[in-house]
């Protein structure tokens, strides 16, 4: 009897039960479609935020620690360490190579020309590295790679790999205030000297940061060695990493990860925290300290908290609106149909069997709902993510249930009016005027 009565019920009144199932199916498909870029948007920010530039950097663990005498800070008194060439690769082979999205290598030096000092920078600017990882082809590495912000006037110069020899000059990168200074464009030739050597350099570019980087020449590591005779090493190494934002917690504990109890500990070293790579990067490195720069982790974690809550409340405020919107259509459904929720409860159906049959109609209708609104979100959710990041969000079999579970929470929260209006009503009031 019940599934008859719901059956004949369903197919009454039309037209709030097409309202009731469009709007669940509108309120579901934007909560899916924020839901499935929510799931996804956490990389694909955090990969659009690397034009921030690199947020770790590595150094000689003995460059990193401060040395102090009298309580005065006397560390830039110290000679120079650095990180052996042979070990550059270790940064991105250990547990976290997929989240290293690229890596480059600075030789610091002081050189001089035209009776004008200068810092002489030897880097990768676009390098293929061999991991052998079996991916066929070899991926890029360099400063470019770690700085697509930056700006070139004239070209990028030519990457001088290990053992390349060549009687030409070394092209290099001259900064915007270092070339004005110096009165040098593309294509000009530059000598310079250090105390260990001379070389040549033509200028290919002329670069644009906003940073130090300005008022330095940017040349080929393997050149600039030829600067500094059997220095075959590095002074730091920048590092570009996919993370995930810290927690206060591990942030506070993650700073000393050997203080952590082994169950955190595992939890906090398979999180890809800025934190937790750092300390595989130092474990892969010997001798090396993975310093995080703040200024750009902490900037990434905003951003993406600030995303990922603008997005939550989006999808708050649509499953409201549609849980309203289905309010409004059964109130006016159960109002509609006192006269029969009258008959009901005088044939002994009682509050329970009459309310069942709202909750049933609505469950129904909720579960239609969601199935449309799954569809529709993931088509919208796609054409959001090829609309803001360039790329389709990858869609999960896991987001139809939720998109359905989400569908009969909106439906339920929207009974919950009508319900109590229906137990408040009195068969003898009703049927007194049939």
């Amino acid at each position: 009897m019940f599934v008859r009565i719901l059956r004949d019920s369903l197919f009454r009144q039309k037209r709030r039960k097409a309202v009731v199932l469009f709007s669940v199916a509108l309120g579901t498909a934007a909560a899916a479609a924020l839901g499935d870029m929510a799931l996804d948007v956490g990389d694909k920010m955090s990969r659009e935020l690397k034009a921030f530039g690199a947020n770790l950097v590595v150094v000689p663990r003995e460059s990193a620690r401060p040395i102090r005498i009298g309580g005065e800070d006397v560390s830039s008194l110290r000679l120079p360490s650095y990180l052996p060439a042979g070990e550059i690769l270790k940064v991105k082979d250990n547990f976290w190579k997929n989240n290293i999205l690229a890596f480059a290598p600075v030789l610091d030096l002081r050189g001089k020309a035209r009776n004008r000092a200068f810092p002489v920078l030897g880097t990768w600017f676009e390098r293929p590295i061999d991991l052998e990882t079996g991916a066929g082809e070899k991926p890029l590495t360099g400063i470019r790679s770690l700085n697509p912000y930056w700006s070139v006037r004239g070209g990028w110069p030519a990457d001088r790999t290990p053992g390349e020899r060549s009687a030409d000059p070394a092209e290099a990168l001259l900064g915007a205030w270092l070339a004005e200074t110096l009165r040098m464009g593309p294509g000009d030739l530059l000598e310079v000297e250090t105390p260990a050597g001379k070389a040549s350099f033509r200028v290919a570019g002329i670069l644009t940061t906003g940073g130090e980087e300005a008022e330095a020449l940017l040349a080929p590591l393997e050149a600039v060695w030829r600067l500094a005779p059997g220095r075959d090493a590095v002074s730091r190494i920048l590092v570009s990493a996919l993370t995930t934002p810290e927690t206060a917690v591990y942030e506070r504990l993650g700073k000393n990860p050997k203080d952590l109890p082994p169950a955190e500990f595992e939890k906090w070293s398979c999180t890809p925290f800025v934190s937790s790579i750092a300390y595989e990067i130092e474990k892969a490195l010997p001798g090396s300290e993975a310093k995080v720069i703040r200024r750009v982790a902490d900037s990434e974690g905003k951003v993406l908290q600030r995303i990922s809550g603008l997005l939550l409340l989006i999808a708050i405020l649509a499953a409201f609106g549609a849980a309203l919107t289905v309010t409004s259509a059964l109130t006016t459904s159960v109002l509609e149909r006192r006269s029969e929720f009258g008959l009901l409860k005088a044939m002994g159906a009682g509050n329970s069997g009459v309310v069942g049959l709202l909750l049933a109609e609505a469950a129904i209708l909720g579960i239609a709902g969601g199935l449309v609104g799954a569809g529709a979100g993931a088509l919208m959710a796609r054409w959001l993510s090829v609309s803001v990041f360039g790329a389709a969000v990858s869609i999960r079999p896991l987001s139809v249930p939720l998109a359905v579970a989400a569908a009969l929470v909106i439906t339920f929260a929207g009974c919950i009016l009508p319900a109590r209006r229906i137990m408040r009503l009195h068969p003898f009031e009703l049927l007194r005027g049939l």
